[in-house]
């Protein structure tokens, strides 16, 4: 039997070339947290943030953003539609879409992606 335990905020603070990203491939292989079907990542943003012109266009990938507390925008560039989650338990699933997105409040957030 494996274990891993820990704080996702101190993880991420030990390891800012992740990105917050926690599952994935880019984590050591000798890690529980090492996936090749999924990524997940766990994110904390303070208000007034902006992040520009996410270009996920890949139409095979799939992520969910899940609000875990603040205020998020999520603005595809495509057509313009604009996305507030706001309440914990909010969430959003996209695919192939270029986006930009801002923390209208302190946000945190967990971001899920995986293949369709």
């Amino acid at each position: 039997m494996r274990i891993e335990t820990g704080n996702l905020e101190i993880l991420n603070g030990k390891n800012p070339e992740r990105k917050g990203w926690i599952i994935g491939t880019f984590i050591p292989e000798d890690s529980l947290m090492h996936s090749s079907a999924c990524e997940v990542k766990w994110a904390t943003h303070p208000k007034g943030l902006q992040k520009k012109a996410g270009t996920n266009l890949d139409s095979r990938v799939r992520t969910m953003i899940i609000l875990i507390s603040g205020k998020w925008l999520t603005r595809f560039l495509g057509d313009g539609k604009e996305v507030i989650l706001s309440k914990p338990g909010d969430y959003l699933i996209y695919e192939g879409a270029s986006h930009e997105n801002e923390a209208l409040e302190d946000s945190q957030m967990m971001i899920v992606r995986w293949g369709a």
